[in-house]
């Protein structure tokens, strides 16, 4: 099937704590948003055609591309 169209990544989040982006993504055919840490991907209870999604932004994510860095007050 291999939809591009129905993900998107919103932002990620590189936490102090853990050496894992957190990355929450839009399903836009479901109308959810879905957070998970990039080890994720290679577990067994993310739907393939999100993992196949993930993979193809892989090399943007880890450069920071979609890092969230406001600050909290």
């Amino acid at each position: 099937m291999g939809d591009q169209t129905r993900y998107g990544i919103m932002f990620t989040v590189k936490s102090p704590t853990s050496p894992h982006r957190k990355v929450t993504v839009m399903d836009f055919k479901m109308g959810r948003l879905i957070t998970f840490t990039l080890d994720e991907i290679e577990g067994e209870e993310m739907e393939e055609d999100l993992k196949e999604y993930m993979k193809g932004q892989l090399m943007k994510v880890n450069t920071g591309y979609w890092d969230y860095t406001g600050q909290h007050k």
